[in-house]
């Protein structure tokens, strides 16, 4: 029996076990979108504003499913604006399969509508595991059995199809199938154990270290390890920190052993005589870069042969799975522990109570009376209205750091930010969507700056239309003010210099009146008790809703003093 290229696409998605889909239509694809309604009970398909906001939220949907969604995008702009989400994929590790519709095979190289002048694929091949232009119907399934496994093996990522347009209606006789049904069926086992050698010197490292520290990073929660690091510091009585921005928490913050978000200046960091790097990447605000004693020992996990020498030259690197590796430390440290640390213990367990009561208190209750909402009492605000009932995706930029200290994250796999390395303004609003859309009943909470609202806004739309329980949270204090604010104070900037940049908000924007207009429920908290009131009312909401909070702009100092640490 014959079919056409769209329909094996359709297909092979099904049969490789994709289930969502997010799209920005056009003309030309038509024939994609026919086989898609014909299979609508196995294909949830979304549709967004613009290209961006679909890849983000792949991105986002990749994250939380840690399956990749099938996002498809018009021709070489609409690819153009879609590598948002594909730069994203790759720096935070989200499996994505990414694909363009493109010009027909006939008419390649002509420089006709919306042509490139050579693959597609090339504008996005230093981002993907795998990037490829379809050239025949008959390789659709192959194409898309390969690329749902290569993005979905750790590390996962990004992979980029593209398909001509023509491919759509060609049709190919139906057995072809039989490729992706042999892909999808296959038992694939891609956890590598460590070498024997690696792990005893890597034991012995951990036995005779006397002041162990660890760095745990996103790869630790990304592979699901974050309890076998948890049983690992608690063995070997490790300070624990975290790394300073991070996509997924790969240790709880509320643990007796962590102390902190990682910085080279920190005084446990030069006290060590061990460093453990577990699945960290040490970018983005951590100030210093990691330079322990001389005389300190440095251990390296992660199951990436590119980060030994990225940032660490470890004496010792176990590249393998992490689960596997801190199973094997944890199982082996619990029979012999060696050194004594019990001066140590003592010693971090000081650091640690010294850094709490160092951060800003949590208000029991909201503040009465005006005024504009501090973090802490956002997060306070947030923990009394929703617990741990919530998915927390976080973009708050100059937020964060009060978010990371002082936030209850003894759950850590329901945290999610953005890395350093991945650095992406207009990320938190669309991927929050995608990870709505892959959480289900689960309510997510999304947190964001008002300056990277604004590229991305408009996707508020697609949490409307498809009348998805969650809540954004827009941080307004201004624009972009910690950009203003260092130069103010470090620059000697005035009002008007940064008027004439655009870096304020001037005249103001309405973010709950655009709310509305956009089809959600738009609250204004101007001070804690509305801001209650605001949640409350959120809480109850079965459609999104978002609040726009007129937010301390204190947060910058504190945000500031993280990044200088």
């Amino acid at each position: 029996m014959k079919v056409t290229g769209a329909e094996l696409i359709v297909r092979s998605l099904i049969a490789c076990g994709v289930d969502t889909v997010f799209n920005v239509p056009g003309f030309g694809i038509h024939p994609l979108l026919d086989a898609i309604r014909r299979h609508r009970q196995a294909l949830a398909y979304y549709c967004g504003p613009s290209e961006s906001a679909v890849a983000l939220m792949a991105d986002g949907y990749g994250r939380l499913r840690r399956k990749p969604a099938f996002v498809n995008v018009y021709h070489a702009s609409g690819t153009a604006l879609g590598l948002i989400g594909v730069t994203t994929a790759w720096a935070d590790r989200s499996p994505m399969l990414f694909t363009s519709t493109t010009t027909s095979r006939k008419l390649a190289r002509s420089d006709g509508y919306a042509s490139v002048p050579g693959d597609v694929t090339e504008m996005s091949r230093q981002f993907c595991k795998w990037s490829w232009e379809v050239p025949t119907a008959e390789r659709i399934p192959e194409a898309i059995a390969r690329a749902v496994r290569l993005a979905s093996t750790p590390p996962m990522g990004p992979v980029h199809l593209a398909f001509p347009g023509d491919l759509y209606s060609e049709e190919v006789d139906e057995a072809v199938l039989a490729t992706a049904l042999r892909a999808a069926q296959a038992s694939v086992y891609t956890g590598a154990m460590p070498e024997p050698a690696g792990l005893s010197e890597a034991l012995a490292l951990l036995r005779a270290a006397r002041r162990p520290v660890v760095i745990a990073g996103g790869e630790v929660a990304q592979r699901e390890a974050v309890a076998e690091l948890v049983g690992l510091a608690e063995a070997c009585s490790a300070a624990v920190f975290g790394e300073p921005y991070v996509a997924y928490m790969g240790f709880p913050n509320a643990h007796p052993r962590f102390v902190g978000r990682f910085s080279g200046r920190a005084a446990l960091v030069n006290e060590a005589d061990l460093v453990v790097v577990a699945g960290a990447e040490l970018t983005g605000g951590s100030g210093a870069p990691l330079q322990p004693p001389a005389s300190a020992k440095q251990l390296l996990l992660t199951h990436e042969p590119v980060a030994v020498g990225k940032q660490v030259w470890p004496d010792v690197a176990l590249v393998a799975d992490l689960r596997h590796t801190l199973a094997a430390l944890r199982a082996g440290l619990q029979a012999d522990p060696g050194a004594s640390r019990v001066e140590w213990a003592q010693h971090t367990s000081a650091a640690q109570a010294a850094w709490r009561a160092s951060l800003p208190p949590k208000p029991e209750a909201p503040r009465p009376g005006p005024g504009p909402v501090g973090m802490p009492a956002l997060v306070a605000a947030l923990e009394r209205a929703f617990g741990d009932d919530v998915v927390l995706v976080d973009h708050a930029t100059t937020g964060t750091p009060y978010l990371l200290d002082v936030g209850d994250f003894s759950h850590p796999e329901r945290y999610f930010g953005i890395s350093g390395r991945a650095s992406a303004q207009g990320w938190g609003v669309p991927a929050a969507i995608g990870m709505q859309v892959a959480a289900g009943k689960r309510r997510v909470v999304n947190i964001v700056g008002d300056g990277g609202f604004m590229f991305t806004g408009n996707a508020l739309y697609a949490a409307a239309l498809w009348r998805l329980p969650m809540v954004f949270i827009v941080l307004a204090n201004g624009g972009w003010y910690d950009v203003a604010y260092g130069a103010r104070v470090n620059r000697g900037w005035t009002d008007e210099d940064i008027r004439h940049f655009g870096w304020t908000h001037d005249p103001p924007i309405d973010f709950a009146g655009l709310a509305r207009s956009l089809g959600l429920t738009g609250l204004r908290a101007a001070d804690e008790a509305s801001l209650e009131d605001a949640l409350a009312t959120a809480r109850a909401a079965q459609g999104p809703v978002l609040i726009e909070v007129d937010a301390d702009p204190v947060a910058t100092e504190y945000y500031l003093s993280f990044i200088s640490r």
